[in-house]
């Protein structure tokens, strides 16, 4: 899913995530996820894109009837109950599993550089090193 978020300063940061969560942390607050805000491509060959203005509450597109307040409301109500936190994307968790996917698509790649470097270095000024 694309998470893209809209600054009043005219800015987007574009985000590629997976998010299985009903709500998202974005660095204005958490902004809800409804069935309604998800962009899709109308042969769904494209990732589904969730377009996030600051300052609103609701993604863009996203009515945020009284219904959906209520319902999402419930839902916290009813984690909070069953002792469990609310089911939240935060920003770190995303940025961290951004870097470790990262790691590994150039993890061995970058490790392998870095390996044959030090030896013909240390090859080049004889182990002094």
């Amino acid at each position: 899913m694309k998470l893209i978020y809209l600054t009043v300063d005219g800015r987007a940061r574009m985000e590629s995530s997976k998010i299985g969560t009903r709500m998202v942390e974005m660095p204005d607050r958490y902004h809800p996820l409804t069935n309604d805000s998800v962009w899709q491509d109308a042969r769904r060959r494209a990732d589904p894109a969730v377009v996030i203005i600051q300052g609103v509450l609701g993604p863009y597109g996203a009515t945020m009837a009284n219904h959906d307040i209520r319902v999402l409301l419930y839902e916290i109500k009813l984690a909070e109950k069953a002792f469990k936190p609310a089911s939240v994307s935060k920003m770190w968790q995303r940025m961290l599993g951004r870097f470790v996917d990262w790691i590994m698509k150039y993890g061995i790649i970058v490790s392998v550089v870095l390996f044959v470097m030090y030896y013909v270095i240390q090859a080049m000024f004889g182990g002094v090193a």
